[in-house]
């Protein structure tokens, strides 16, 4: 191996990898100033009660309403992100991460993922139909086999 040509292998790699991490960071910090002042002005309580109603189909309460949204939207680094903040915050228990979790596995990055599938042919709509009916179907399913477990001061 001859070192004289690795170390600027090396630099080229420290430098893409900085750059990635720049630009990460560009996106999340932002996101997670405004889901604090979302979550300080109590908007995200209000989301999350709207959004109840419709995530209740598939055995998940409104807490749980906003890290599917935001997996669905945002891809799932995202929506894993909150989850655990969410379950970590007692928001959440585990069967409704266990059931986000599996809808997200079947439905994510709704604009990112179609979008690739729609540059090399496929049917954008007819995708996300499939994608959104196979995650609801499945996840009401497991839902039902998945009783709530009491919480040990609910006893």
């Amino acid at each position: 191996m001859d070192f004289n040509s690795f170390w600027p292998i090396f630099g080229a790699g420290l430098i893409g990898a900085g750059r990635q991490v720049l630009q990460i960071a560009l996106i999340v910090i932002p996101l997670m100033i405004v889901m604090q002042f979302l979550e300080e002005f109590n908007i995200l309580k209000k989301v999350s009660r709207y959004l109840e109603k419709i995530v209740s189909v598939i055995g998940i309460s409104g807490a749980g309403a906003l890290p599917l949204l935001v997996g669905m939207t945002l891809g799932l680094a995202y929506g894993a992100g909150m989850i655990i903040k969410y379950g970590r915050d007692g928001k959440l228990t585990h069967r409704e991460m266990v059931l986000i979790i599996t809808f997200l596995s079947l439905n994510h990055s709704l604009f990112e993922d179609v979008l690739l599938f729609v540059a090399i042919g496929a049917h954008g709509t007819v995708l996300q139909i499939i994608r959104m009916t196979a995650a609801i179907l499945v996840t009401a399913a497991l839902a039902r086999f998945l009783k709530p477990v009491p919480q040990i001061g609910s006893l």
